[in-house]
């Protein structure tokens, strides 16, 4: 050990010691190390996040209102986000920076905290032993540049990494991309949720086919054909392709009718058009046993009651192809009525294409073939006694080369600027035709994430797909067979008497051989030496 004996010595371990920690905390706010056993890593700052703080061309101020001794799960947030922050810093080069201020200390702070849009939030807290009422603040503005972007409300660490990456996005990101959704066939808004979801992020446009796409489109949303389309509508949702933009589209094979318990196959010449690019919307419809749950009404004497029973023709959807960015983060999608999507068969019409299926059903999966549907949720359903197939597809991406689905002989007249190929075509097809639909898909969080994915992948904007999966909403369980389930079962019925009695015998003979050991080294012991 070293031994200080006097006091230059003293002033110089004391010195030493002195910048040791300095530079030990200077070196740990850049260098430092987290161990994350979380299956999403979410305790760890994304890969995209640091990406995007790498983009940073100025500074970049955070401005925290957060009240303080906040109860519970409130105060946890606060802790997370602190952390949350000291990595973006970390990995910004000296360019992020954040401040933390408690408004209700400060009359000035409180209107400036709205001033920016973070109003106060009233909040049950238990002071001087009585139950009172109390304003808090919790959110944060971030200014960059002469722009802000505001988070007014914090409750929760779920999604917060997202959020905050969203916004230093929005603030670097000045040249906003258009995403134009197709309007209904009867001009009703059917989609206002996913216009209200894109709209955080992307310019969005209602645009009709009847006219051609305008150029500043960057991506096209599809969905909801229920007959053939006019030959003006087909021929711009071509040329929109064949100019190398791509489309999502959302389309069945199937129109439900539940109030009379049967379905029709849906005939549109929008199916051929697919077949020429390389992709077959199969004239099917899809029941699944991993499925969501319909409430139906029976009859019992006098009483009418209301049971929640499985619906097969509303599939669960929790088979992604996780080695792609555009779904591998997903948990779970729910579809109504969904048709399978396959590859078309060759075709000389058509030039080279790939379709990659990014969906399926589950294993428990019966195909119900047209061009009729019994869709009533009755025990003598033939389809849910078949529900034992293997999985199908029901998403696909489309990308390659492909020629036009018009010639110079089919095209409409009095058209201009006629395209007959690309060499990058990008289609992203879903068998359900009401995806979109705020009635139907669009009413389903999960749904969301895939919709807002799609989007950013189609049109090259992919720094937060990952960062959406990283959050756990839902965590679906595994469907097991009967004979792995009787397995598990047995196992867990005599799996902790076993363990019992074998560590009773464990002991047992340990106890044997030390009395053993003691006999032959005590002088009255049997065969003591």
């Amino acid at each position: 050990m070293m031994t200080i004996s006097n006091r230059r010595n003293f002033l110089i371990y004391i010195t030493a010691l002195i910048v040791i920690v300095v530079f030990a905390n200077l070196i740990s706010r850049r260098l430092f190390f987290r161990w994350d056993l979380t299956r999403n890593r979410i305790y760890t700052l994304s890969e995209s996040s640091r990406n995007l703080i790498g983009q940073l061309d100025d500074r970049l101020l955070a401005k925290v209102y957060f009240s303080r001794d906040l109860p519970g799960a409130y105060a946890n947030s606060r802790r997370y986000l602190q952390d949350l922050l000291e990595e973006f810093q970390a990995y910004s080069d000296g360019k992020f920076h954040f401040e933390f201020y408690q408004p209700e200390d400060d009359e000035e702070l409180e209107q400036e905290a709205q001033r920016y849009g973070i109003p106060p939030m009233q909040l049950q807290a238990i002071e001087n032993d009585r139950l009172e009422i109390k304003n808090v603040w919790m959110g944060l503005a971030l200014l960059y540049e002469d722009r802000r972007e505001t988070i007014p409300v914090i409750q929760s660490t779920t999604g917060l990494e997202y959020d905050l990456a969203s916004a230093v996005k929005k603030l670097i990101d000045t040249d906003k991309r258009t995403v134009g959704i197709v309007s209904d066939a009867e001009g009703e808004d059917q989609n206002r949720s996913v216009q209200d979801l894109l709209q955080q992020t992307y310019n969005v446009r209602t645009v009709s086919l009847d006219n051609p796409v305008p150029p500043d489109i960057d991506l096209l949303i599809m969905g909801g054909a229920k007959d053939s389309l006019s030959i003006e509508a087909l021929y711009h949702m071509d040329q929109f392709i064949m100019s190398g933009r791509p489309l999502f589209l959302a389309q069945g094979r199937v129109s439900a009718d539940l109030n009379r318990g049967f379905g029709s196959e849906i005939r549109s010449n929008l199916f051929g058009v697919l077949e020429h690019y390389g992709v077959d919307i199969t004239s099917n419809l899809l029941a699944d046993r991993i499925c969501s749950q319909v409430g139906v009404e029976t009859q019992r004497g006098f009483f009418r009651l209301r049971n929640t029973v499985n619906y097969p023709f509303f599939p669960l959807i929790q088979s992604f192809d996780e080695n792609h960015i555009l779904v591998s983060g997903l948990e779970q999608v729910r579809l109504f009525f969904t048709s399978e999507i396959t590859a078309a068969e060759d075709s000389t019409r058509r030039s080279t294409v790939a379709f990659q299926p990014l969906m399926h059903t589950s294993d428990y999966t019966a195909v119900v073939p047209g061009p009729t549907y019994m869709l009533s949720h009755l025990e003598n359903n033939p389809t849910f006694a078949r529900l034992n197939g293997p999985g199908r597809a029901v998403a696909g991406l489309l990308s390659g080369t492909a020629t036009s689905a018009f010639t110079d002989d089919t095209k409409p007249e009095d058209v201009t600027g006629y395209i007959a190929s690309t060499d990058w075509v990008r289609i992203l097809i879903l068998g359900d035709s009401d995806f979109f639909s705020d009635e139907a898909g669009a009413s389903v969080p999960g749904n969301l994430n895939l919709v807002i994915n799609a989007v950013d992948y189609l049109v090259g904007d992919e720094e937060l797909i990952s960062l959406r999966g990283r959050e756990v909403t839902t965590r679906p369980l595994r469907e097991l067979s009967t004979g792995t389930r009787r397995t598990l079962k047995w196992i867990n019925v005599l799996g902790p008497s076993a363990l019992i009695v074998a560590t009773g015998l464990w002991r047992w003979r340990g106890s044997n051989r030390r009395r053993k050991i003691i006999s032959q080294w005590t002088p009255s012991g049997r065969g003591s030496v």
